[in-house]
């Protein structure tokens, strides 16, 4: 039974992602719509996907065939099409058995073509060139028994408004089944799944219509057309699946509906002459278009991994862009000891056009001055002379030494950058370090240097007017090329930890550096087992083992045997990454209670995370904020904080518009999680390691 538990849920899966969700629960209502109303559909369906899967198995290819969606969905609609189209019996069987696997063979084929060469996705292109094939073909096999070739209103028993009932019809139309019933019934489970794709379905098919009633004058003919249900996939696509939904994806969605209008009744007319419907083929062009175009221009918000609704999605967004900027470049901190950032990006002074992106630093004492007695002299400065490391791993390409120091107040206009150090980091960019202090490099042209490796001394050559150490990335190897956006990957400010950010102009900062043991507390290994206990209000409710397993891509994470939290050192903090599975389990309170933790705690120091609303809400309630958070991101106030009492405990606080969840984590000197403390409104929770308290 547990060797078909990801069959079946693949395949529930595989019915829901028809409409772009990932819910198996969604998937075995469609799959009971099918099976109930017209079983020669549902056992057609049936049929093709189990023989392109028995198909995959046999050329070892289980696994991938299990984990896309698309490689059952597509086997999945040309079942449903055949089935449509046939009845079945021993030919349309055999029939059925071909057509999967060569669905499967056309899907493996495109979708790698496409995602190596393009960068797409394949979506059901190979459904609908399979599904022509099949019904080209079956012209000349009289054998098979012709069911029916157009399209007709099942369970007509209710009343409906003629754009409502085009709409719905529309709707079922996409799994063969021209219903207002059946569409009813897919309506509400898209609402129950994604109040976003919900909308979109709607807006994209009243677009479409009213446009191509404009064209046609016939309001009945245009809502009335089943070929618009491709509007509905249209908008759901771009709107809400493969762009983060946002009010210009929306936009977006609508304008490529509209587009689509002259391609879907060009389609139809085409392949009426052959007694076919146009099947999906103006959503797959339209779509495809419009992605790859966007992807060409460089569209910021595209969607990177979609996580099976949109809602979920535009979660792991917003959480993931103020968690990790990942646009942005990150590098250390280049200088120990307290430092004060006296320029920043599009600075006062120097950082303008295309050096902007630039960061100068020196040192202050408590009164803001950079100097000791009048400052006349170099050694005056506290930053002269302090040494200067590398913020990254990379080859220096370029050292130029031998400028003098200028005196305090004077610059060097020939030579602006000074003594410098250019290091290509292999990510793709160049570190510069300016204004070092002639004969303290400690590099050569062609070194190889890590992070935290000793450059040189902070000088003031070059146009310099006082000692300070000049930070940028640029574009190219060549001083002076345009600059680029970057954060600092941990550092201290005021005793609060900070991390993927910079600095303002006029604060004080200092590295954090990890600390060994504590580092050592939270590496947890492949294959570890912890076991805890859960208590609610005080009552013993359950016992669960966690244990460390990797997931393909090399990522770590935790599993009680339901769900995975993720998680990660990087840099100078521990972090959990991101979390999936049922809203019952216990791994939800560890992310809770310590999304990310500094690997140098001690008494005071304080940090602020932002957490996935999937984490904190109930799931009706979420996707509800998340579906006005679409609209207006900064619709709800989240804030999270954390203290650390000492080198191994803290506490935290997160409050949301007007309620607040306290928190409290205790670490295992030795290793791991002790104890995690949870209160919220009427509730209590504790995750205790070993025995009862």
């Amino acid at each position: 039974m547990k060797e078909l538990r990801p069959i079946i849920n693949s395949v529930l899966n595989s019915y829901s992602g028809i409409l772009f969700l990932a819910k198996p629960a969604a998937g075995l209502a469609i799959l009971l719509f099918t099976v109930l109303i017209n079983p020669n559909l549902g056992l057609s369906a049936f049929i093709c996907v189990l023989s392109a899967y028995a198909f995959a198995r046999a050329l070892g290819l289980k696994e991938d065939f299990l984990r896309l969606d698309f490689y059952i969905y597509n086997p999945l609609l040309v079942g449903l099409s055949i089935g449509y189209f046939f009845k079945i019996d021993l030919l349309s069987l055999i029939f059925l058995i071909l057509m999967g696997v060569f669905t499967f063979l056309l899907t493996y084929s495109l979708s790698s073509v496409f995602s190596y060469y393009l960068r797409l996705p394949v979506l059901s292109l190979p459904f609908v060139i399979g599904s022509l094939i099949a019904a080209l073909a079956s012209y000349h096999y009289s054998n098979l028994f012709v069911k029916s070739l157009y399209g007709h209103e099942a369970l007509a028993f209710i009343s409906l408004p003629l754009w409502l009932e085009g709409f719905l019809r529309s709707l079922g139309t996409i799994f063969f089944m021209p219903s207002s019933v059946i569409g009813l019934g897919l309506f509400l489970v898209l609402f129950l799944s994604s109040r976003i794709l919900a909308l979109l379905s709607v807006l994209g098919y009243l677009t479409g219509t009213l446009i191509a009633y404009l064209f046609t004058g016939s309001f009945e003919e245009a809502f009335s057309n089943l070929s618009h249900f491709n509007f509905i996939l249209i908008a759901m696509a771009i709107g809400g699946v493969f762009l983060i939904p946002s009010p210009k994806s929306y936009l977006l969605a609508l304008v490529a509906s509209a587009i689509a209008v002259p391609l879907t009744e060009a389609s139809r007319v085409f392949w009426e002459k052959f007694g076919l419907p146009a099947f999906a083929l103006p959503f797959n062009i339209t779509s495809l278009l419009v992605l790859y175009t966007l992807g060409l221009s460089g569209y910021r918000k595209l969607t990177l991994y979609y996580r099976g609704t949109p809602e979920k999605t535009l979660d792991h967004y917003l959480t993931l862009g103020k968690r990790f900027p990942a646009r942005n470049w990150e590098i250390d901190l280049p200088v120990s000891g307290r430092w004060f950032v006296w320029q920043g990006p599009d600075g006062q002074f120097t950082h303008k056009g295309p050096w902007r992106y630039a960061i100068d630093f020196v040192i202050a004492d408590e009164s803001g001055r950079t100097y000791t007695r009048d400052g006349s002299s170099l050694e005056d400065y506290y930053a002269y002379c302090k040494p200067v490391f590398s913020p990254v791993t990379g080859r220096v390409i370029e050292v130029v030494d031998g400028l003098p120091d200028e005196p305090p107040g004077s610059a060097n206009k020939d030579y602006p950058w000074g003594n410098h150090v250019i290091i290509y980091d292999p990510r793709g960019f160049y570190a510069v370090l300016a204004h070092l202090s002639p004969g303290t490099l400690k590099v050569k042209k062609g070194d190889w240097v890590v992070k935290g490796a000793l450059i040189g001394l902070c000088g003031s050559s070059g146009y310099s007017p006082e000692p300070h150490l000049h930070l940028h990335l640029q574009s190219g190897p060549e001083i002076g090329s345009p600059t680029l956006p970057f954060v600092l990957s941990a550092y201290l400010k005021n005793g609060e930890f900070r991390d993927f950010s910079l600095p303002a102009e006029g604060e004080t900062v200092e590295p954090a550096p990890p600390e060994r043991r504590l580092k050592q507390t939270l590496n947890f290994l492949l294959g570890q087992e912890f076991e805890y206990e859960l208590f609610k209000n005080g009552e013993f409710k359950e016992r669960f083992t966690l244990r460390v397993e990797m997931a393909p891509d090399g990522t770590f994470y935790f599993t009680e045997g339901k769900g995975r939290l993720y998680f990660a050192q990087r840099g100078s903090a521990f972090y959990f990454l991101n979390y999936e599975g049922p809203e019952t389990s216990p791994l939800r309170w560890f992310f809770l209670a310590a999304p990310k933790i500094p690997l140098n705690l001690k008494e005071g120091l304080s940090w602020k995370d932002y957490l996935p609303l999937e984490i904190l809400l109930p799931p009706f309630k979420k996707d509800l904020y998340l579906f006005m958070l679409s609209f207006w991101p900064s619709f709800l106030k989240l804030k999270a904080r954390y203290w650390a009492l000492n080198k191994f405990d803290f506490q935290g606080e997160i409050s949301f518009n007007d309620k607040k969840i306290k928190t409290l984590v205790r670490l295992d000197p030795g290793r791991g999680f002790e104890e995690i403390k949870v209160e919220k409104e009427n509730e209590s929770l504790l995750l205790q390691r070993g025995g009862r308290p």
